[in-house]
């Protein structure tokens, strides 16, 4: 009997190249017999989460076709299932940045994609839980640059691509302020003022800060916790641009880094969030929690992390 395998559309993502290719990874996909193939295109925000909810326990695999968004929008939906019920992830990225995709070495190219959706190995994965109901494949952050992912028009960046959350990136330098914050990462208190700050589980953030494989196990149930302390002169500032070009977060007396399993964040003030690219809301308390291995992603082949 052929297995069942639904593919969730986002046709907002991306560029309009990446959605002119849906047809030709359709094609991929809804030739091969292994599979009966069925199509859903999202309408809304949440349209991903609710359908893969409701359909992912009688369905084999789910593929998120669209941005890092629509893959966390699945994501969500089968976190809400028991684990038994949680049917195999494929991802064809078709965003703007596609971190997450890069980071479990999923090919940029569209129809690359679509056969991993197929033949792919499935591959355990942490993911992420932002306070109580909210699931993150990759990041929750904020700060300095954190607007910038979902505040640009996506006119723009389907013209422009990553160009667009440089731009807008820009624009928030005039917004940068020091924010007081009480961190506490697996029962380690830290005490400082940060212009930004990470917890992920990811190779790379934004595209801007990034880790070497050596840093990150993307399935070993700890996060990557990575904070800015706040810059007291222009010297502090160019010595902490160059520990993070030389990915030097650890020994930089300018930078918050540690591995943990769970994180709290206490602010005074309300915090803005950005969960996995958008609005993540504000709040002055979060408990971040690693899920460990709470999913499977198909990968092209198996990675070192599994």
């Amino acid at each position: 009997m052929a297995k069942r395998m639904l593919v969730v559309r986002n046709p907002k993502a991306g560029s309009f190249l990446s959605q002119n290719l849906f047809l030709e990874a359709a094609g991929v996909i809804f030739k091969n017999e292994d599979f009966n193939v069925y199509v859903y295109t999202t309408t809304g925000r949440g349209d991903a989460t609710r359908i893969a909810q409701e359909e992912g326990p009688g369905v084999d695999r789910i593929v998120a076709f669209g941005g890092d968004g629509t893959l966390s929008e699945v994501i969500n939906g089968v976190m809400r299932l028991p684990a038994k019920d949680r049917p195999v992830l494929g991802y064809i990225p078709a965003g703007t940045t596609n971190d997450f995709a890069s980071g479990v070495g999923l090919s940029r190219n569209i129809v690359k994609a679509a056969e991993t959706v197929l033949s792919g190995i499935p591959t355990p994965l942490d993911v992420g839980q932002f306070g109580h109901d909210r699931y993150f494949s990759y990041v929750a952050s904020f700060g300095t640059f954190t607007k910038a992912s979902y505040s640009a028009p996506q006119d723009m960046k389907n013209a422009l691509g990553y160009a667009a959350y440089l731009l807008e990136g820009l624009r928030s330098l005039a917004d940068i302020r020091s924010i007081p914050l009480t961190v506490t990462a697996d029962g380690k208190i830290y005490e400082d003022e940060f212009i930004f700050g990470a917890v992920s589980n990811a190779m790379s953030v934004g595209g801007v800060m990034k880790y070497n494989y050596e840093q990150v196990n993307l399935s070993d149930g700890l996060f990557e916790v990575l904070m800015i302390r706040t810059p007291k002169n222009l010297t502090e500032i160019q010595n902490m641009l160059g520990d993070a070009a030389n990915r030097n977060y650890a020994e930089s007396p300018h930078i918050l880094y540690q591995k943990a399993r769970k994180v709290h964040i206490h602010s005074d003030q309300l915090l803005a969030w950005t969960v996995d690219g958008e609005a993540g809301g504000e709040t002055t308390e979060i408990d971040v929690r690693n899920c460990k291995r709470a999913i499977q992603i198909l990968t092209p082949k198996e990675k070192e992390y599994a």
